[in-house]
C-alpha cells in the first residue's frame, strides 16, 4: 500500500509538472524567427561572431526546439552570395531558407549587436508578420547629400532608413514583395555606397512600398542601460589592448603641385603631427614640404599610376621602415591617427592579409561585381596584403579609378575588403546625426564647404567608455588646440 501511495503521488506530480510546462510552452508561443548576422570574414569579426553566437545560444537554450529561433552568419552560411553586405544580394537565399523551413520574420543585425532575444520575440508576436513591416531605428539625413545621391533634396529629414547596428527586421510579407521584385527588376545605380540609405529606397519604391517602422527599443549605446532595449549596438569605439606602435604605421600621403600651398599645410599643421612615418607623393618635388616625385604625371582623376607607384615604392624601402600597416591618404582626407593605431589593434595579425576601410561596391546586385575600400577616408593595409597587391595589380591607366583596380585586384588575390563604420568618405554634416553620435569616427574627407581644422578637433575628441583613451592629446600641442 505505501508503495502504491507512494507510486500515486508521483503520477500526480508528473501530471503536474507536465501541466505546468504545457503551461509555460503555451504562454511562450513565439512567431518563427530567423536571424541573420552580417558578419565578415576577418579574423576579428569572425571572432565577434562567435561571441555573438555563444551569447544567443544562451538565451534561446530554454525554449522548446520547435520555437527556436535559427541563426544563419553571412560570412560562413552566405558565403557564396558575393556582396551579402547590401542586403538584398540575400532577399533570394533568404527565399530558399523560407521555402525549406517556414519563419515569419528575418531579424539583421550586426556582430556587435546586444540582442535581448526573448523580449524580441515577444515584441514581435504583437505585430502582424502577414503585413509587409520594415521595423528598425530610424535615422535621418540633415542635409541633401552625395553619399545618398542628392536624395529627397527638398526635405532630406523626411525620408527614415535603418541603423544596421541596432538592428532592423522584414516581415515574411515583406520578404516575399521583396524577392518578387528583385526577380524581375534593376538597380537603379551599379554603386553601392550606402546600404541602409538604398535598402530603404528600393523597399520605398517611390512611394509605393513600405516606409521604414521606427522602433525606439532598438537602442544606440547611449540608451543601452534603458531596461526595455530590445537591440543594442552597445559599443562606441571597441577596445582591443594596447595600439599599434607609431613606427609601425607607414603613412603615405597622395597631393599634386596644385594643393602644395593649400591642402597640404592644413594637414601638416593637424593629423601629420601624429605621425612618425609620413611621406607625400607628388609629381613635383618640393623640399620644403618634403615631398617625393614618383616619376607619375599628375591626373585630374583616378590616380591609379600614382597609387600603385607609392605600392612599389614602400615595398622596396620596407627593410627600413619595417611598416606593419600602410595607410594611403588623400590630401584632403582628415584622420586621427592615433585612433586609427588604436582600431588597428583588433586587427594585428601580421600573417593574414587585411585589407581596412570605408567599403563601397560596384555592380553587386546580382552577386556580381566587387567591393572596394573607398579612397578618400583612407586605405589601409598591412603588409602582407600590401604585398600581394603589389605583386599581382596593375593599372590600366594612369588615371584610372585607383580605389576601385585596388579593389578588383583584391577579389582577384582573394582578399576580402573589411569595412570599418568609423572611416568616412565624405564630410560630417553628410551623415545622420544619429549614426554618428554611435560612434568614434577614424576619419572625413573633403575640405569643400567645411573646415577641416575644426572636423580634426571634432575627431580628436577622447573615447568615453567603449574604447581606448585616445592619446591625440599630447600629439597636438596646446597652441595648436586652440587654434583649432
Amino acid at each position: 500500500m505505501e508503495y502504491l501511495s507512494k507510486r500515486l503521488h508521483l503520477i500526480v506530480l508528473l501530471v503536474l509538472l507536465s501541466g505546468i510546462c504545457l503551461g509555460q510552452e503555451q504562454k511562450g508561443q513565439y512567431p518563427k524567427t530567423l536571424f541573420v548576422v552580417l558578419s565578415q570574414l576577418e579574423t576579428y569579426h569572425v571572432t565577434q561572431a562567435e561571441i555573438f553566437k555563444n551569447n544567443f545560444l544562451k538565451q534561446v537554450e530554454g525554449i522548446v526546439e520547435s520555437q527556436r529561433p535559427r541563426l544563419l552568419f553571412a560570412h560562413k552560411d552566405f558565403v557564396s552570395v558575393y556582396g551579402a553586405w547590401n542586403v538584398l544580394n540575400l532577399v533570394e537565399p533568404l527565399w530558399e531558407v523560407y521555402e525549406k523551413e517556414s519563419f515569419d520574420w528575418v531579424i539583421f543585425c550586426e556582430e556587435d549587436t546586444a540582442i535581448n532575444v526573448i523580449s524580441l520575440l515577444e515584441f514581435l508576436s504583437t505585430h502582424d508578420h502577414n503585413k509587409a513591416l520594415f521595423l528598425g531605428r530610424a535615422l535621418r539625413d540633415r542635409s541633401t547629400t552625395i553619399i545618398h545621391h542628392f536624395a529627397f533634396s527638398d526635405n532630406p529629414s523626411k525620408f527614415a532608413y535603418p541603423d544596421f547596428g541596432t538592428g532592423f527586421v522584414f516581415s515574411i510579407s515583406l520578404l516575399k514583395s521583396l524577392y518578387g521584385r528583385l526577380a524581375t527588376g534593376k538597380q537603379k545605380t551599379d554603386f553601392t555606397i550606402d546600404p541602409k540609405h538604398e535598402l530603404a529606397l528600393f523597399i520605398w519604391e517611390d512611394g509605393n512600398g513600405s516606409s521604414l517602422t521606427n522602433v525606439p527599443r532598438f537602442c544606440f549605446a547611449d540608451e543601452r542601460s534603458k531596461p526595455d532595449c530590445l537591440m543594442t549596438h552597445p559599443i562606441k569605439f571597441p577596445e582591443c589592448g594596447p595600439p599599434v606602435a607609431k613606427d609601425k604605421l607607414f603613412v603615405a600621403v597622395k597631393t599634386c603641385k596644385e594643393f602644395h600651398n593649400t591642402r597640404v599645410p592644413v594637414v601638416k599643421a593637424t593629423w601629420a603631427k601624429q605621425a612618425e612615418v609620413i611621406e607625400f607623393y607628388s609629381e613635383e618635388e618640393d623640399k620644403d614640404i618634403p615631398t617625393v616625385s614618383l616619376g607619375i604625371p599628375n591626373t585630374e582623376r583616378g590616380h591609379c599610376g600614382k597609387t600603385m607607384a607609392i605600392v612599389r615604392r614602400i615595398l622596396k624601402t620596407q627593410h627600413y621602415t619595417r611598416p606593419w600597416w600602410i595607410l594611403i591618404a588623400d590630401d584632403d582626407t582628415i584622420i586621427n591617427l592615433d585612433r586609427l593605431r588604436a582600431l588597428l589593434a583588433c586587427y594585428n595579425n601580421h600573417r593574414e592579409p587585411v585589407a581596412l576601410g570605408e567599403r563601397y561596391g560596384f555592380g553587386l546586385f546580382r552577386g556580381r561585381g566587387y567591393d572596394y575600400i573607398t579612397g578618400g577616408g583612407g586605405m589601409v593595409f598591412n603588409l602582407p596584403a600590401l604585398t600581394l597587391l603589389g605583386e599581382s595589380c596593375r593599372c590600366p591607366s594612369d588615371d584610372s579609378p585607383d580605389d576601385m583596380i585596388l579593389g578588383l585586384c583584391l577579389k582577384s588575390i582573394g582578399i576580402p575588403v573589411t569595412h570599418s563604420r568609423f572611416f568616412h568618405q565624405a564630410r560630417p554634416d553628410d551623415y545622420s546625426e544619429g549614426f554618428l553620435s554611435n560612434q568614434h569616427p577614424v576619419s572625413f574627407h573633403k575640405h569643400w564647404v567645411t573646415d577641416p581644422n575644426k572636423v580634426f578637433e571634432g575627431l580628436l575628441k577622447p573615447v568615453i567608455g567603449g574604447g581606448s583613451q585616445d592619446e591625440s592629446s599630447s600629439s597636438v600641442n596646446s597652441k595648436n588646440r586652440e587654434e583649432l
